[in-house]
């Protein structure tokens, strides 16, 4: 097992969504939201609406830390007008599954769609039930950016649809695409760690013959995949890598196809659309901090 640092500071709520994504892209493995009533949410789970100030506190590998790295992490922060100082400290290594069975609680998507850990129990009445355990890759469907992409796969007609999802972490879109009736689905990532991640979580939900996730850089060097068109392409990332791999995700939905992009602040959705719009028309939808855009095909 690994050791970590965890970095920590109090914040104004108004303040998450940014200093996430900030976090996220300085490489954070998990991030971590406490409220004043000492609830916590884990991984992804950022249901920190209604609280004046939060705590955030980030996990990264101690392995790729440095001294200039942690000096770049404080000088981005301090761009925002924090209640404390930052601080960061050594974590030994653990069964984070065992710490976090103490705390992560089941997503439920518009009273149809259950997600929650393997050692939870589904509640009565949902159609269908994703097992998907909180670790080191981020995914777990509590955060309003994978929510929103739910939301919007419940609403497609996935039956018989080659789904791809660009940023898999768990795989848990690829994967509830499968559940839903997704013909096939490929989950792509940067992090070796989250494809083998993605594997073991479509296993433990059947879904191991339709789902298959592999790293971006074979990806884009395989003829076969690069050639791939999906019916549905989602990608939950960063503004930056939406905005960066444009012309890529752009390529790989077919003519018919739908285009989901989201991890996307309000202030930023306008950049995003730019980056798209000679090829694609959107429509947003919206929750806290955070957009998702539904991209149809321009006609012409």
């Amino acid at each position: 097992m690994t050791d970590y640092i965890e970095f920590s500071r109090l914040t104004q709520k108004f303040f998450t969504g940014q200093i996430e994504a900030l976090l996220v892209e300085a490489g954070a493995c998990s991030i971590t939201v406490e409220g004043a009533d000492q609830q916590v949410c884990m991984d992804d789970d950022h249901g920190a609406s209604g609280w004046g100030v939060v705590k955030l506190s980030a996990l990264f590998d101690r392995e790729v830390m440095n001294a200039e790295s942690i000096k770049s992490i404080e000088s981005e922060l301090a761009k925002f007008p924090l209640s404390d100082s930052l601080s960061h400290r050594i974590l030994p290594a653990r069964d984070w599954n065992e710490e976090w069975q103490k705390h992560i609680q089941p997503t439920l998507i518009n009273d149809c769609l259950w997600i929650g850990p393997t050692w939870g129990k589904p509640s009565a009445g949902f159609q269908h039930a994703v097992r998907i355990d909180p670790g080191l890759a981020f995914g777990t469907g509590s955060h309003e950016t994978t929510q929103l992409c739910l939301e919007v796969l419940l609403n497609l007609p996935l039956e018989n649809a080659f789904v791809i999802d660009f940023g898999c972490g768990t795989g848990i879109l690829g994967i509830v695409s499968c559940v839903l009736g997704a013909r096939c689905s490929i989950g792509i990532d940067i992090d070796p760690r989250a494809i083998e991640i993605a594997r073991q979580n479509s296993k433990q939900n059947n879904v191991e013959t339709r789902f298959r996730s592999c790293l971006l850089k074979d990806f884009l060097n395989s003829g076969d995949l690069q050639s791939a068109e999906g019916d549905i392409v989602v990608a939950n990332i960063l503004t930056g890598t939406l905005i960066e791999y444009s012309k890529t995700l752009e390529g790989l939905v077919a003519g018919h196809g739908t285009l989901i992009l989201s991890g996307i602040l309000a202030n930023q959705a306008q950049s995003v659309v730019e980056a798209y719009q000679d090829a694609f028309q959107f429509s947003a939808v919206q929750r806290e901090d955070w957009v998702a855009l539904i991209g149809a095909r321009q006609k012409g």
